[in-house]
């Protein structure tokens, strides 16, 4: 029989049920149903699936925190308080240090051996966050899947992140994939070469540390950057952001040579432009054209045999129209692929094509 009743929680009441609306997707009466069999199990004493006494192992779990507590090692945090603080460091790696605190490299060496202990440990610390990891049985597996489900999704991506550092620099295992829902999160590994082991691996930095760069430099120069951030947001960002040098050439009434935006290409990218198809090309072409701040929009083409760039700009001096025509065809001259060029008051194209020989269009 079905009992249906008016009843009224308060807030403070909804919070505390926070994980069994999680686990079952907001269903208030599924998550007050699950709340209710798990206080029935506690206090009747009925025993689990493993054949352990629930009320027992809970008991155990709160002495272990509170034994943690007391020797200072651990510190209740409130939940939003731990919410906010990791979607505020997002994209900031976590030291390697902290993570060894957690997992003791020197008695932890194997993958599923990792996986059980942070297991164990987050029963213990009540996270409810289950880990599961598909890889061979090898002391070195070439590839390995992680699983992480339930629990609050912020604390699943710090744990997400501890163990992938753990395993990048213990055992050489890097970040290929990323794939995070409400209930879950899969991280990919694969394994790679180590060339210096104080370097991050790229995939770690990529997925967990995308703003690791940007923040080091932001505490080597703050007043720098704080100033510059304000400049260009009361100018709308209607500012440039060029090289020193190819300023100087533009106010010298010349534009930078070949051989210069190759030179300074290989400093940016770290790559010659041989090492890069047209396609790819292409992109790297936008990033740069879209941040220096010259013109207004772009348009692109990577589909093969139709590659194009179009530039749009809001210049209408026809002595800048060269100018930038000119500077840009250099560009595109360092890649190696010919290409035809229009050019108009407020719009460029380049069209590439191998069959064509590069002649150069002035602007109309």
């Amino acid at each position: 029989m079905i009992v249906r009743k008016n009843i009224s929680i308060d807030q403070c009441y909804v919070d505390k049920l926070k994980p069994f609306l999680e686990k079952n997707n907001g269903n208030l009466s599924a998550a007050i149903r699950d709340a209710i069999e798990i206080a029935f199990l506690t206090l009747a004493g009925n025993t689990g699936k493993n054949g352990e006494n629930d009320s027992s192992k809970a008991s155990q779990h709160a002495e272990f925190q509170n034994k943690l507590i007391e020797e200072e090692e651990f510190l209740l945090v409130h939940h939003t308080l731990l919410e906010w603080l990791i979607k505020n460091t997002s994209g900031l790696l976590i030291d390697e240090a902290i993570v060894y605190e957690i997992i003791n490299p020197y008695k932890v060496k194997r993958v599923p051996d990792v996986v059980s202990y942070i297991n164990a440990l987050n029963e213990k610390m009540g996270w409810k966050i289950n880990v599961d990891v598909e890889c061979s049985q090898d002391p070195d597996p070439e590839i390995a899947n992680l699983t992480l489900s339930n629990g609050n999704p912020c604390f699943r991506e710090i744990m997400a992140h501890s163990l992938a550092l753990y395993l990048a620099k213990q055992m050489k295992l890097d970040v290929q994939g990323l794939f995070c829902r409400s209930n879950i999160t899969k991280v990919y590994f694969k394994r790679f070469e180590f060339l210096d082991y104080q370097k991050v691996p790229k995939g770690l930095e990529e997925h967990f540390g995308s703003m690791e760069g940007t923040f080091r430099e932001i505490q080597r120069k703050p007043q720098f950057w704080k100033n510059l951030i304000n400049i260009y947001r009361q100018q709308n960002y209607q500012r440039l952001s060029i090289n020193r040098k190819t300023f100087e050439a533009f106010v010298s009434g010349n534009i930078p040579s070949v051989t210069d935006i190759i030179r300074d290409f290989e400093l940016n990218v770290g790559k010659h432009p041989e090492a890069f198809t047209l396609a790819e090309h292409i992109l790297i072409f936008k990033e740069f054209y879209l941040t220096d701040g010259m013109g207004s929009d772009i348009e692109i083409c990577t589909e093969n045999g139709r590659e194009y760039v179009k530039l749009i700009h809001d210049y209408s001096d026809k002595k800048v129209c060269e100018y930038l025509t000119n500077y840009y065809s250099n560009i595109f001259r360092a890649i190696g692929c010919p290409f035809s060029v229009t050019a108009s008051p407020y719009m460029i194209l380049f069209e590439f094509d191998k069959g064509l020989n590069f002649i150069p269009i002035s602007p109309e």
